[in-house]
Parts: structure tokens; C-alpha cells; sequence
């Protein structure tokens, strides 16, 4: 657990900085004179670098990546709900 909570850490703190006012701001400078299709051609270029990053990753990693999302407790619930309905009639 210690390592998840160090790997916690360092994305928060990425997650920090990605979302910090001079990150913003330099990357809006960048983009700002970019044209539809230079902007269009990065998205592409870096979606093609997803494989790479994935063969990165530890096993751990991968399988963290490979489990779903859990449902949020309003969801199960609604869901709880269909389901007795469904019983009583």
C-alpha cells in the first residue's frame, strides 16, 4: 500500500501542475495561432503514442488500467430499486 500512496502522491501532484494557471497559460500560448489542422495533426500524433506508453507500464499499472470504474453509490441504488420493483410484480 505504501507504493500506491506514493504513486498517489505523484499523480496528484501531476495533476497539480497539469492544472495550474501558468501551465494554462503557456499552453494557450502555444496553441493560440495553430491552425485547425496543426492542432488536428498533434492530436494524432500523440494518440499514436499510446501504445508506447502502455508497454511502459508494469504489470501492476496494466492491471489497474484493465479494471472497471466502480458504479457510484446513486447508481447501485437506482439499480437496487429496478430490480425490487421488478420482484414485486
Amino acid at each position: 500500500m505504501a507504493a500506491d500512496d506514493q504513486e498517489n502522491r505523484r499523480l496528484l501532484a501531476q495533476a497539480e501542475m497539469f492544472a495550474s494557471v501558468e501551465h494554462l497559460e503557456s499552453e494557450v500560448a502555444r496553441w493560440r495561432d495553430a491552425t485547425p489542422e496543426e492542432r488536428l495533426a498533434e492530436t494524432w500524433r500523440l494518440c499514436a503514442m499510446v501504445p508506447w506508453f502502455q508497454a511502459l507500464w508494469t504489470d501492476e499499472v496494466r492491471e489497474r488500467a484493465a479494471r472497471p470504474d466502480p458504479l457510484p453509490a446513486d447508481t447501485i441504488a437506482l439499480l437496487e430499486r429496478i430490480v425490487a420493483q421488478g420482484r414485486s410484480t
